[in-house]
Protein backbone atom coordinates (compact mmCIF):
# COMPACT_ATOMS: atom_id res chain seq x y z
CA UNK A 1 0.00 0.00 0.00
CA UNK A 2 1.08 3.35 -0.57
CA UNK A 3 1.00 6.81 0.98
CA UNK A 4 1.00 10.01 -0.17
CA UNK A 5 1.28 12.64 2.27
CA UNK A 6 0.59 16.35 1.51
CA UNK A 7 2.02 19.36 3.78
CA UNK A 8 -0.14 22.50 4.08
CA UNK A 9 1.26 25.66 5.37
CA UNK A 10 0.01 26.80 8.42
CA UNK A 11 -0.13 30.27 6.68
CA UNK A 12 -2.62 29.61 4.80
CA UNK A 13 -5.43 29.11 7.63
CA UNK A 14 -7.49 31.97 7.16
CA UNK A 15 -11.23 33.00 6.73
CA UNK A 16 -12.82 29.63 8.31
CA UNK A 17 -15.55 28.46 5.66
CA UNK A 18 -18.18 26.36 6.70
CA UNK A 19 -17.77 22.40 7.66
CA UNK A 20 -19.79 21.72 5.10
CA UNK A 21 -17.44 23.48 2.44
CA UNK A 22 -14.12 22.29 4.29
CA UNK A 23 -15.30 18.52 3.54
CA UNK A 24 -16.70 19.10 -0.05
CA UNK A 25 -13.24 20.99 -0.84
CA UNK A 26 -11.03 17.80 0.72
CA UNK A 27 -13.08 15.89 -1.30
CA UNK A 28 -12.46 17.50 -4.70
CA UNK A 29 -8.92 17.50 -3.93
CA UNK A 30 -8.35 13.90 -2.25
CA UNK A 31 -6.49 15.55 0.39
CA UNK A 32 -7.11 14.39 3.86
CA UNK A 33 -6.40 17.48 6.66
CA UNK A 34 -5.49 16.38 10.28
CA UNK A 35 -4.92 20.20 11.55
CA UNK A 36 -4.70 19.09 14.99
CA UNK A 37 -1.40 18.68 14.55
CA UNK A 38 -0.03 22.19 15.42
CA UNK A 39 2.99 21.80 13.18
CA UNK A 40 3.49 24.41 10.17
CA UNK A 41 3.06 21.23 7.92
CA UNK A 42 0.39 18.87 8.13
CA UNK A 43 0.87 15.34 6.88
CA UNK A 44 -2.26 13.68 5.85
CA UNK A 45 -1.37 9.73 4.73
CA UNK A 46 -3.19 8.79 1.67
CA UNK A 47 -3.55 4.79 1.29
CA UNK A 48 -3.52 3.41 -2.54
CA UNK A 49 -5.65 0.53 -2.76
CA UNK A 50 -5.51 -2.07 -5.13
CA UNK A 51 -5.41 -2.18 -8.98
CA UNK A 52 -3.78 1.54 -8.60
CA UNK A 53 -7.45 2.83 -7.10
CA UNK A 54 -7.13 5.56 -4.23
CA UNK A 55 -8.98 4.94 -0.91
CA UNK A 56 -10.69 8.46 0.20
CA UNK A 57 -11.05 8.69 3.45
CA UNK A 58 -13.15 11.73 3.24
CA UNK A 59 -16.43 10.07 4.98
CA UNK A 60 -14.79 9.36 8.04
CA UNK A 61 -13.00 12.36 7.82
CA UNK A 62 -16.04 14.62 7.87
CA UNK A 63 -17.31 12.11 11.03
CA UNK A 64 -14.73 12.98 12.74
CA UNK A 65 -14.50 16.43 12.13
CA UNK A 66 -18.32 16.62 13.22
CA UNK A 67 -17.03 15.05 16.53
CA UNK A 68 -14.25 16.96 17.67
CA UNK A 69 -16.28 19.96 16.74
CA UNK A 70 -18.91 18.69 19.03
CA UNK A 71 -16.09 18.80 21.65
CA UNK A 72 -14.02 21.36 21.29
CA UNK A 73 -15.68 23.84 19.65
CA UNK A 74 -13.14 24.19 17.19
CA UNK A 75 -13.31 24.39 13.41
CA UNK A 76 -10.27 21.88 12.28
CA UNK A 77 -11.44 18.37 11.27
CA UNK A 78 -9.13 15.36 11.25
CA UNK A 79 -9.12 11.53 10.53
CA UNK A 80 -7.01 8.77 12.49
CA UNK A 81 -4.16 7.05 10.78
CA UNK A 82 -4.99 3.16 8.75
CA UNK A 83 -2.18 2.96 8.72
CA UNK A 84 2.40 3.86 9.45
CA UNK A 85 3.11 7.35 7.71
CA UNK A 86 5.77 7.67 5.55
CA UNK A 87 6.55 11.76 5.12
CA UNK A 88 6.81 13.08 1.68
CA UNK A 89 8.63 16.41 1.59
CA UNK A 90 7.27 18.49 -0.32
CA UNK A 91 7.73 22.27 -1.12
CA UNK A 92 5.15 24.98 -0.33
CA UNK A 93 5.75 26.36 -3.59
CA UNK A 94 3.50 23.10 -5.12
CA UNK A 95 0.76 23.34 -2.92
CA UNK A 96 -2.30 25.40 -4.30
CA UNK A 97 -4.95 25.60 -1.27
CA UNK A 98 -8.30 27.43 -1.80
CA UNK A 99 -9.19 30.22 0.69
CA UNK A 100 -11.73 28.64 2.36
CA UNK A 101 -9.56 25.72 3.20
CA UNK A 102 -6.74 27.57 4.00
CA UNK A 103 -8.93 29.61 6.53
CA UNK A 104 -9.80 25.92 7.74
CA UNK A 105 -6.18 24.81 7.74
CA UNK A 106 -5.00 28.20 10.07
CA UNK A 107 -7.76 28.32 12.80
CA UNK A 108 -6.48 28.13 16.03
CA UNK A 109 -8.25 25.16 18.41
CA UNK A 110 -11.07 26.78 20.51
CA UNK A 111 -9.91 27.22 24.79
CA UNK A 112 -13.95 28.47 25.80
CA UNK A 113 -15.97 25.08 26.61
CA UNK A 114 -12.40 24.58 28.96
CA UNK A 115 -13.05 27.79 30.81
CA UNK A 116 -17.15 27.08 30.61
CA UNK A 117 -16.01 23.86 32.31
CA UNK A 118 -13.71 25.38 34.99
CA UNK A 119 -16.18 27.86 36.05
CA UNK A 120 -18.93 25.74 36.61
CA UNK A 121 -16.82 23.80 38.62
CA UNK A 122 -15.43 27.00 40.31
CA UNK A 123 -18.83 28.28 41.05
CA UNK A 124 -20.78 24.47 42.20
CA UNK A 125 -17.66 24.61 44.41
CA UNK A 126 -18.42 28.44 46.09
CA UNK A 127 -22.49 27.53 46.22
CA UNK A 128 -21.79 24.67 47.85
CA UNK A 129 -19.83 26.50 50.17
CA UNK A 130 -22.56 29.52 50.67
CA UNK A 131 -25.06 27.05 51.51
CA UNK A 132 -23.37 25.07 53.61
CA UNK A 133 -22.00 27.95 56.31
CA UNK A 134 -24.60 30.87 55.22
CA UNK A 135 -27.65 31.37 57.19
CA UNK A 136 -30.51 32.84 56.61
CA UNK A 137 -33.75 34.43 58.69
CA UNK A 138 -36.61 32.96 58.63
CA UNK A 139 -39.27 35.26 59.55
CA UNK A 140 -43.15 35.06 60.15
CA UNK A 141 -45.92 37.41 58.85
CA UNK A 142 -48.22 38.81 61.26
CA UNK A 143 -51.02 40.88 59.96
CA UNK A 144 -53.27 43.11 62.29
CA UNK A 145 -53.89 46.65 63.05
CA UNK A 146 -52.68 49.22 65.50
CA UNK A 147 -54.86 49.31 68.89
CA UNK A 148 -54.32 51.26 72.12
CA UNK A 149 -52.64 49.37 74.65
CA UNK A 150 -55.41 47.97 77.42
CA UNK A 151 -58.80 47.60 77.95
CA UNK A 152 -61.04 50.02 75.22
CA UNK A 153 -64.34 51.37 76.59
CA UNK A 154 -66.98 50.45 74.56
CA UNK A 155 -70.37 52.80 74.86
CA UNK A 156 -73.62 51.03 74.81
CA UNK A 157 -77.10 52.60 74.93
CA UNK A 158 -79.51 50.86 77.36
CA UNK A 159 -82.48 51.55 76.10
CA UNK A 160 -83.66 52.15 72.22
CA UNK A 161 -84.15 55.38 70.83
CA UNK A 162 -83.90 58.08 67.60
CA UNK A 163 -80.35 60.05 67.89
CA UNK A 164 -81.09 63.83 68.26
CA UNK A 165 -77.50 65.39 68.63
CA UNK A 166 -74.03 64.69 68.07
CA UNK A 167 -71.27 66.40 70.17
CA UNK A 168 -68.21 64.79 68.92
CA UNK A 169 -66.70 62.93 65.86
CA UNK A 170 -64.06 60.19 65.86
CA UNK A 171 -60.36 61.58 66.85
CA UNK A 172 -61.68 63.78 69.61
CA UNK A 173 -60.53 63.72 72.51
CA UNK A 174 -62.75 63.65 75.62
CA UNK A 175 -62.82 64.02 79.24
CA UNK A 176 -64.86 61.73 81.72
CA UNK A 177 -68.76 62.38 82.24
CA UNK A 178 -68.58 64.67 78.45
CA UNK A 179 -71.26 63.73 76.22
CA UNK A 180 -70.94 62.15 73.41
CA UNK A 181 -74.53 62.04 71.79
CA UNK A 182 -77.86 62.02 72.87
CA UNK A 183 -80.77 60.72 71.77
CA UNK A 184 -84.63 61.65 71.51
CA UNK A 185 -85.86 63.06 74.76
CA UNK A 186 -89.48 63.58 74.18
CA UNK A 187 -90.90 60.33 75.34
CA UNK A 188 -88.85 59.80 78.42
CA UNK A 189 -89.27 63.41 79.28
CA UNK A 190 -93.39 62.73 78.45
CA UNK A 191 -93.65 59.80 80.51
CA UNK A 192 -91.42 61.57 84.02
CA UNK A 193 -93.57 64.26 84.01
CA UNK A 194 -96.93 61.83 83.87
CA UNK A 195 -95.06 59.94 86.98
CA UNK A 196 -94.90 63.41 88.91
CA UNK A 197 -98.48 64.22 88.37
CA UNK A 198 -99.47 60.84 89.15
CA UNK A 199 -96.84 61.06 92.18
CA UNK A 200 -98.75 64.53 93.19
CA UNK A 201 -102.07 63.18 92.89
CA UNK A 202 -101.22 60.11 95.65
CA UNK A 203 -99.84 62.61 97.73
CA UNK A 204 -102.95 64.87 98.51
CA UNK A 205 -105.28 61.63 98.00
CA UNK A 206 -102.92 60.26 101.02
CA UNK A 207 -103.19 63.57 102.70
CA UNK A 208 -106.94 63.63 102.39
CA UNK A 209 -107.71 59.86 104.00
CA UNK A 210 -105.60 60.88 107.11
CA UNK A 211 -107.11 64.12 107.31
CA UNK A 212 -110.59 61.81 107.03
CA UNK A 213 -109.16 59.40 109.50
CA UNK A 214 -108.20 62.20 112.08
CA UNK A 215 -111.70 63.47 111.96
CA UNK A 216 -113.28 59.98 111.95
CA UNK A 217 -111.32 59.12 115.31
CA UNK A 218 -112.14 62.48 117.32
CA UNK A 219 -115.79 62.23 116.42
CA UNK A 220 -115.88 58.78 117.83
CA UNK A 221 -113.98 60.25 120.53
CA UNK A 222 -116.82 63.69 120.84
CA UNK A 223 -119.49 61.14 120.26
CA UNK A 224 -118.44 58.62 123.11
CA UNK A 225 -118.10 61.54 125.55
CA UNK A 226 -121.44 62.94 124.66
CA UNK A 227 -122.96 59.37 125.23
CA UNK A 228 -120.96 59.28 128.26
CA UNK A 229 -122.31 62.51 129.59
CA UNK A 230 -126.15 61.70 128.53
CA UNK A 231 -125.55 58.05 130.57
CA UNK A 232 -124.29 59.75 133.41
CA UNK A 233 -127.69 62.05 133.27
CA UNK A 234 -129.67 58.97 132.40
CA UNK A 235 -128.34 57.30 135.31
CA UNK A 236 -129.07 59.74 137.53
CA UNK A 237 -132.85 60.41 136.55
CA UNK A 238 -133.23 56.77 136.95
CA UNK A 239 -131.86 56.91 140.62
CA UNK A 240 -133.88 59.54 141.18
CA UNK A 241 -136.88 57.45 140.41
CA UNK A 242 -135.94 54.84 142.29
CA UNK A 243 -135.02 57.00 144.87
CA UNK A 244 -138.97 58.60 144.67
CA UNK A 245 -140.03 54.58 144.43
CA UNK A 246 -137.93 53.98 147.06
CA UNK A 247 -139.18 56.11 149.50
CA UNK A 248 -142.94 55.71 148.10
CA UNK A 249 -142.36 52.15 149.21
CA UNK A 250 -141.47 53.16 152.74
CA UNK A 251 -144.59 54.01 153.40
CA UNK A 252 -146.45 51.24 151.39
CA UNK A 253 -143.92 49.13 153.74
CA UNK A 254 -146.53 49.38 156.69
CA UNK A 255 -149.00 47.84 154.84
CA UNK A 256 -149.36 44.11 153.88
CA UNK A 257 -151.20 45.34 150.84
CA UNK A 258 -148.27 47.55 149.58
CA UNK A 259 -146.28 43.93 149.95
CA UNK A 260 -147.39 42.62 146.74
CA UNK A 261 -147.00 45.96 144.71
CA UNK A 262 -143.12 45.79 146.32
CA UNK A 263 -142.78 42.67 145.16
CA UNK A 264 -143.85 43.40 141.50
CA UNK A 265 -141.30 46.23 141.81
CA UNK A 266 -138.93 43.68 142.87
CA UNK A 267 -140.10 41.75 139.95
CA UNK A 268 -139.27 44.35 137.48
CA UNK A 269 -135.91 44.88 139.00
CA UNK A 270 -135.11 41.31 138.81
CA UNK A 271 -135.88 41.45 134.64
CA UNK A 272 -134.31 44.01 134.40
CA UNK A 273 -131.34 42.43 135.33
CA UNK A 274 -131.68 39.52 133.87
CA UNK A 275 -131.72 41.87 130.45
CA UNK A 276 -128.47 42.72 131.77
CA UNK A 277 -127.08 39.43 132.18
CA UNK A 278 -128.53 38.31 128.51
CA UNK A 279 -127.01 41.74 127.66
CA UNK A 280 -123.48 41.46 128.32
CA UNK A 281 -123.62 37.69 127.07
CA UNK A 282 -124.36 38.82 123.51
CA UNK A 283 -122.06 41.73 123.59
CA UNK A 284 -119.01 39.42 125.23
CA UNK A 285 -118.63 37.65 121.64
CA UNK A 286 -118.21 41.18 120.06
CA UNK A 287 -115.45 42.03 122.89
CA UNK A 288 -113.79 39.50 121.83
CA UNK A 289 -113.76 39.72 118.02
CA UNK A 290 -112.32 43.29 119.10
CA UNK A 291 -115.39 44.77 117.92
CA UNK A 292 -116.74 46.24 121.25
CA UNK A 293 -114.91 47.50 124.05
CA UNK A 294 -114.46 45.94 127.20
CA UNK A 295 -115.19 49.07 128.91
CA UNK A 296 -118.94 47.93 127.91
CA UNK A 297 -118.73 45.30 129.61
CA UNK A 298 -117.57 47.07 132.49
CA UNK A 299 -120.48 48.94 132.57
CA UNK A 300 -123.13 46.19 131.81
CA UNK A 301 -121.76 44.36 134.99
CA UNK A 302 -121.67 47.43 137.00
CA UNK A 303 -124.81 48.65 136.38
CA UNK A 304 -125.85 44.62 137.06
CA UNK A 305 -124.45 44.99 140.26
CA UNK A 306 -126.38 48.25 140.74
CA UNK A 307 -129.68 46.85 139.95
CA UNK A 308 -128.82 43.80 142.45
CA UNK A 309 -128.49 46.60 144.97
CA UNK A 310 -131.25 48.33 143.77
CA UNK A 311 -133.47 45.42 144.74
CA UNK A 312 -132.21 44.56 148.19
CA UNK A 313 -133.17 48.28 148.75
CA UNK A 314 -136.40 48.14 147.57
CA UNK A 315 -136.45 45.09 149.62
CA UNK A 316 -135.73 46.90 152.62
CA UNK A 317 -137.58 49.93 152.27
CA UNK A 318 -140.75 48.20 151.07
CA UNK A 319 -140.48 46.74 154.96
CA UNK A 320 -140.14 50.05 156.15
CA UNK A 321 -143.03 51.91 153.61
CA UNK A 322 -146.15 49.27 154.64
CA UNK A 323 -147.72 51.74 156.12
CA UNK A 324 -147.31 54.32 153.90
CA UNK A 325 -148.29 52.30 150.77
CA UNK A 326 -151.74 53.39 150.50
CA UNK A 327 -150.21 56.94 150.03
CA UNK A 328 -147.54 56.53 147.54
CA UNK A 329 -149.28 53.72 145.38
CA UNK A 330 -150.38 56.31 142.83
CA UNK A 331 -146.97 58.17 142.85
CA UNK A 332 -145.46 54.67 143.18
CA UNK A 333 -146.96 54.08 139.90
CA UNK A 334 -146.06 56.65 138.11
CA UNK A 335 -142.27 56.56 139.50
CA UNK A 336 -141.92 53.05 138.55
CA UNK A 337 -143.61 54.52 134.90
CA UNK A 338 -141.08 57.18 134.56
CA UNK A 339 -138.29 54.38 135.77
CA UNK A 340 -139.03 52.33 133.03
CA UNK A 341 -138.85 54.98 130.22
CA UNK A 342 -135.88 56.05 131.64
CA UNK A 343 -134.48 52.84 131.99
CA UNK A 344 -135.44 51.93 128.09
CA UNK A 345 -134.12 54.97 126.76
CA UNK A 346 -130.78 54.40 128.42
CA UNK A 347 -130.73 51.02 126.89
CA UNK A 348 -131.38 52.68 123.83
CA UNK A 349 -128.62 55.68 124.11
CA UNK A 350 -126.41 52.83 124.64
CA UNK A 351 -127.35 50.77 121.73
CA UNK A 352 -127.38 53.34 119.63
CA UNK A 353 -123.69 54.52 121.14
CA UNK A 354 -122.67 51.45 120.41
CA UNK A 355 -123.80 51.45 116.88
CA UNK A 356 -122.15 54.85 116.38
CA UNK A 357 -118.37 53.03 117.74
CA UNK A 358 -118.69 50.06 115.44
CA UNK A 359 -119.60 52.31 112.23
CA UNK A 360 -116.83 54.77 113.28
CA UNK A 361 -113.91 51.83 113.60
CA UNK A 362 -115.36 50.53 110.27
CA UNK A 363 -114.72 53.70 108.85
CA UNK A 364 -111.36 54.26 110.19
CA UNK A 365 -110.33 50.90 109.26
CA UNK A 366 -111.50 51.27 105.89
CA UNK A 367 -109.81 54.53 105.74
CA UNK A 368 -106.55 52.65 107.07
CA UNK A 369 -106.57 49.98 104.35
CA UNK A 370 -107.12 53.02 101.41
CA UNK A 371 -104.15 54.94 103.25
CA UNK A 372 -101.81 51.75 103.50
CA UNK A 373 -102.67 51.08 99.03
CA UNK A 374 -102.08 55.08 98.61
CA UNK A 375 -98.72 54.82 100.44
CA UNK A 376 -97.69 51.79 98.47
CA UNK A 377 -98.75 53.49 95.01
CA UNK A 378 -96.90 56.00 96.10
CA UNK A 379 -94.05 54.05 96.68
CA UNK A 380 -94.22 52.32 92.91
CA UNK A 381 -95.04 55.59 91.32
CA UNK A 382 -91.36 56.72 92.79
CA UNK A 383 -89.86 53.67 91.53
CA UNK A 384 -91.14 53.74 88.14
CA UNK A 385 -90.38 57.59 88.30
CA UNK A 386 -86.69 56.88 89.68
CA UNK A 387 -86.63 54.44 86.84
CA UNK A 388 -88.08 57.09 84.18
CA UNK A 389 -85.39 60.03 85.12
CA UNK A 390 -82.51 57.45 84.66
CA UNK A 391 -83.40 56.26 81.48
CA UNK A 392 -84.01 60.08 80.65
CA UNK A 393 -80.61 60.45 82.18
CA UNK A 394 -79.51 57.79 79.92
CA UNK A 395 -79.82 59.11 76.85
CA UNK A 396 -77.10 61.33 77.28
CA UNK A 397 -74.61 58.80 76.37
CA UNK A 398 -71.08 59.83 78.20
CA UNK A 399 -67.48 58.93 78.72
CA UNK A 400 -66.77 56.84 81.61
CA UNK A 401 -62.73 58.36 80.94
CA UNK A 402 -60.51 60.68 80.02
CA UNK A 403 -59.42 59.61 76.17
CA UNK A 404 -60.13 59.40 72.78
CA UNK A 405 -62.63 58.51 70.31
CA UNK A 406 -60.90 55.50 68.77
CA UNK A 407 -64.46 55.05 66.50
CA UNK A 408 -67.98 56.11 66.47
CA UNK A 409 -70.65 54.20 64.62
CA UNK A 410 -73.23 56.82 64.23
CA UNK A 411 -72.95 59.36 61.85
CA UNK A 412 -75.92 61.39 60.93
CA UNK A 413 -79.06 62.78 63.33
CA UNK A 414 -81.83 60.39 62.92
CA UNK A 415 -80.74 57.18 63.17
CA UNK A 416 -82.15 54.70 65.46
CA UNK A 417 -79.89 52.73 68.00
CA UNK A 418 -81.00 50.05 69.77
CA UNK A 419 -80.53 48.80 73.39
CA UNK A 420 -76.53 46.51 73.92
CA UNK A 421 -75.50 48.23 70.17
CA UNK A 422 -71.86 49.64 70.13
CA UNK A 423 -72.26 53.15 69.67
CA UNK A 424 -68.74 54.56 70.06
CA UNK A 425 -65.27 53.18 71.42
CA UNK A 426 -63.16 55.43 73.44
CA UNK A 427 -58.96 54.88 74.34
CA UNK A 428 -57.78 55.90 77.83
CA UNK A 429 -55.60 58.77 77.54
CA UNK A 430 -51.92 58.16 77.54
CA UNK A 431 -52.28 54.39 76.35
CA UNK A 432 -49.77 53.68 73.96
CA UNK A 433 -50.22 52.16 70.52
CA UNK A 434 -49.68 48.45 70.10
CA UNK A 435 -49.93 46.13 66.98
CA UNK A 436 -52.64 42.93 67.79
CA UNK A 437 -51.78 40.41 65.13
CA UNK A 438 -52.57 37.12 63.61
CA UNK A 439 -50.08 34.23 63.95
CA UNK A 440 -50.23 31.25 62.04
CA UNK A 441 -50.34 28.16 63.91
CA UNK A 442 -47.61 26.62 61.69
CA UNK A 443 -45.33 30.09 61.99
CA UNK A 444 -45.90 30.80 66.44
CA UNK A 445 -43.82 27.89 67.24
CA UNK A 446 -40.49 29.46 67.74
CA UNK A 447 -42.03 32.99 69.15
CA UNK A 448 -41.02 34.41 72.28
CA UNK A 449 -41.82 37.09 73.75
CA UNK A 450 -39.30 39.45 73.50
CA UNK A 451 -38.45 38.91 70.02
CA UNK A 452 -37.64 41.70 67.46
CA UNK A 453 -40.24 42.73 65.29
CA UNK A 454 -40.44 44.67 61.51
CA UNK A 455 -44.05 46.38 61.37
CA UNK A 456 -44.55 47.52 58.20
CA UNK A 457 -47.77 49.66 57.40
CA UNK A 458 -49.79 49.16 54.79
CA UNK A 459 -50.96 52.91 54.72
CA UNK A 460 -46.92 54.03 54.12
CA UNK A 461 -44.87 51.86 51.79
CA UNK A 462 -41.72 50.56 53.82
CA UNK A 463 -39.50 51.58 50.65
CA UNK A 464 -40.28 55.53 51.36
CA UNK A 465 -41.68 55.54 54.96
CA UNK A 466 -39.27 52.76 56.25
CA UNK A 467 -39.98 50.53 58.65
CA UNK A 468 -41.35 50.76 62.88
CA UNK A 469 -39.23 48.59 64.75
CA UNK A 470 -40.56 46.69 67.76
CA UNK A 471 -40.56 43.44 70.41
CA UNK A 472 -43.21 40.70 70.92
CA UNK A 473 -44.88 42.06 74.29
CA UNK A 474 -47.23 38.91 74.78
CA UNK A 475 -48.71 35.62 73.26
CA UNK A 476 -51.80 33.85 73.39
CA UNK A 477 -52.12 30.90 75.20
CA UNK A 478 -54.38 28.83 73.12
CA UNK A 479 -55.27 29.47 69.31
CA UNK A 480 -58.41 30.73 68.15
CA UNK A 481 -60.28 30.14 64.49
CA UNK A 482 -59.70 32.44 61.73
CA UNK A 483 -61.61 32.13 58.71
CA UNK A 484 -59.21 33.06 56.22
CA UNK A 485 -55.58 31.24 58.15
CA UNK A 486 -57.35 28.87 60.42
CA UNK A 487 -56.25 27.89 64.00
CA UNK A 488 -54.02 31.83 64.66
CA UNK A 489 -52.09 32.70 67.66
CA UNK A 490 -53.16 36.62 68.89
CA UNK A 491 -49.67 38.13 69.45
CA UNK A 492 -49.28 41.95 71.01
CA UNK A 493 -46.51 43.85 69.27
CA UNK A 494 -45.10 46.84 71.32
CA UNK A 495 -43.85 49.75 69.37
CA UNK A 496 -40.60 51.58 69.94
CA UNK A 497 -42.56 54.54 68.38
CA UNK A 498 -45.82 55.95 67.51
CA UNK A 499 -44.58 57.89 64.59
CA UNK A 500 -42.63 57.96 61.09
CA UNK A 501 -40.63 60.50 59.41
CA UNK A 502 -40.51 60.78 55.96
CA UNK A 503 -39.61 63.80 53.78
CA UNK A 504 -38.34 66.25 56.72
CA UNK A 505 -41.85 65.64 58.65
CA UNK A 506 -43.24 63.39 61.11
CA UNK A 507 -46.90 61.56 60.80
CA UNK A 508 -48.18 60.34 63.75
CA UNK A 509 -49.39 56.81 63.75
CA UNK A 510 -53.28 56.40 64.29
CA UNK A 511 -55.19 53.73 65.82
CA UNK A 512 -56.75 51.52 63.11
CA UNK A 513 -53.83 51.74 60.35
CA UNK A 514 -53.43 48.33 59.15
CA UNK A 515 -49.95 46.68 59.02
CA UNK A 516 -48.05 43.52 59.08
CA UNK A 517 -45.50 42.20 61.57
CA UNK A 518 -42.56 40.45 60.30
CA UNK A 519 -41.16 38.35 63.22
CA UNK A 520 -37.35 36.47 62.60
CA UNK A 521 -38.61 33.17 63.90
CA UNK A 522 -34.84 31.34 63.68
CA UNK A 523 -31.98 31.21 61.92
CA UNK A 524 -31.44 28.43 59.16
CA UNK A 525 -28.80 26.72 57.02
CA UNK A 526 -29.38 27.55 53.52
CA UNK A 527 -28.82 24.17 52.41
CA UNK A 528 -31.75 22.87 54.65
CA UNK A 529 -34.21 25.09 53.27
CA UNK A 530 -33.19 24.33 49.54
CA UNK A 531 -33.15 20.25 51.14
CA UNK A 532 -36.69 21.06 52.55
CA UNK A 533 -39.00 19.74 49.34
CA UNK A 534 -36.69 17.21 48.95
CA UNK A 535 -37.49 15.74 53.18
CA UNK A 536 -41.00 16.91 52.70
CA UNK A 537 -41.39 14.24 49.48
CA UNK A 538 -39.34 11.59 51.76
CA UNK A 539 -41.82 11.96 54.90
CA UNK A 540 -44.62 11.69 52.01
CA UNK A 541 -43.43 8.30 51.21
CA UNK A 542 -41.74 9.75 47.47
CA UNK A 543 -37.97 7.95 46.62
CA UNK A 544 -36.38 10.24 44.62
Amino acid sequence: MEKTIVSVPSSSLSNQPTPEDRCVELSEANISVDPSINQPLAEVPFERGGEGKNINPLPNFCNKSKEFNSIYGGVAVGIQQTAPRQAISQPPANTNWSTSLQTVLDQPPSTLPRQLILGGIVFCLAFGAWASFGKIDEVGHAPGRLVFKGDVYKIHPVASGKVADMHVKEGDEVNANQVLLALDPEIAANEVERLKKEHAGYQTQLLQTQDLIDQTRLEAQNRTAIMAAQKRVQEGAIAQAKAQAQAQEVGIAQNQVNIETQRELLTELQTDATAHEERLKRLKPLIEAGALSSELVFQGEQALRERQRTITQTQGEIQQSVSESERLKAERQKALAELDRLQAELIQKQAEGTTTQLESQQKIQQLEVQKTQLKAQIDDTENLLAKAQTQLKELSLTTPVDGVVLSLNIHNIGEVVQPGQTIAEIAPQGAPLVLSAILPNQEAGFVKTGMPVQVKLDAYPYQDYGIVTGKVSSISPDTKPDERLGAVYHVEVALDRSHITAHNQTIQLKAGQTATAEIIIRRRRIVDILLDPIRQLQKGGISL
